[in-house]
């Protein structure tokens, strides 16, 4: 077994790897990892993709991919092959990426989650690494089970509707506002500042960042002095709709808007014809996951965000 650059590897010895990888994540988590897959392996056959890959002879056993942009190195897949896990390599490839994301210039941060991970033991790893990190759930419900009864009404003067291209600004600003203080936001820089979650907003919607976006499911809610909430909903594989995003202003929570925002993408998804809705959340963020257990979603599959920021920065937590 031996431990290679991936930039020194070639296309050939990954493709089974990763033919198999995106075999596991549209059998677990009911995501097609397509378009992922596409690009991992662009990036292998054009040497640009940074990261570590496992070798046992000329077959590819695990690897893990990084990306590198303006602020922060992010951490992709930690995977190995059906017969190589149980031997530790993840966790070995986790100290290694994470080596070579602390050298890359510039690189003041490192986040991950490991979504994409297999071994769930890859997360003591990011802690003895020294960073901080907070347990999330990925989370399925079946539409074939019966939908919620109808919802409490709406507070007065208060709409849901479809999202436009041009309500992207002020969606951008309600997932800024309900995240400032957060420890998603402490997590995961997407959420740090108004540009970074107008960024976010706009892959999700306009460049199909988390499945190809889904606009009859998703919506905008609207008060009597403007946007108050938005959901942005996906399709994450052919009969899989994906929550990316829902978020209420803070001095709208409180008043059964997320349960509103969620239930129609429901109907909306059970109206397609899809077979399942998926969701992530903290698991720290009480009220939500409350939420979501209430409206039929179950844990599927348990991961990690991690977060490392170089001396004297630091990642501050609330308790």
């Amino acid at each position: 077994m031996r431990t290679r650059l991936l930039r020194e590897a070639s296309p050939r010895e990954l493709r089974p790897l990763l033919d198999e990888e995106a075999a596991l994540w549209d059998a677990e988590l009911s995501w097609d990892f397509g378009e992922v897959r596409a690009a991992v392996f662009g990036g292998i056959e054009r040497g640009t993709l940074a990261g570590r890959v496992v070798t046992d002879g000329a077959r590819a056993a695990a690897y893990s991919y990084y990306m590198v942009d303006a602020s922060r190195v992010i951490v992709g897949s930690i995977f190995a092959g059906r017969d190589y896990r149980g031997r530790r390599l993840e966790e070995e490839l986790v100290d290694a990426v994470v080596a070579d994301a602390r050298a890359e210039r510039g690189s003041g941060r490192v986040e991950c989650q490991t979504l994409f991970c297999t071994a769930p033991s890859a997360d003591a790893q990011f802690d003895r690494a020294g960073f901080a990190g907070r347990a999330r759930h990925y989370m399925r419900r079946d539409l074939a089970e019966p939908l919620p009864p109808a919802e409490a009404p709406l507070p007065p003067g208060v709409a849901l509707r479809l999202i436009r291209r041009d309500d992207l600004p002020a969606a951008a600003e309600i997932v800024f506002r309900s995240h400032v203080g957060s420890v998603d936001a402490a997590l995961n820089l997407t959420y740090s500042t108004p540009a970074t979650c107008r960024a976010f907003v706009d892959t999700l919607v306009v460049r199909s960042g988390c499945g190809r976006f889904d606009p009859e499911a998703s919506r905008l809610a609207e008060g009597p002095w403007g946007p108050i909430g938005v959901l942005i909903a996906s399709r994450l594989a052919r009969a899989n709709g994906h929550v990316c995003q829902v978020s209420v202003a803070p001095e709208a929570q409180g008043r059964g808007l997320g349960a509103a925002l969620v239930n129609t993408a429901l109907k909306a998804f059970r109206e397609q014809g899809l077979a399942s809705a998926t969701l992530s959340v903290t698991v720290d963020n009480g009220r939500a996951h409350r939420l979501y257990e209430l409206l039929g979603f179950r844990v599927q599959r348990a991961f990690g965000a991690h977060a490392w920021a170089r001396p004297p920065a630091r990642i501050e937590l609330s308790a």
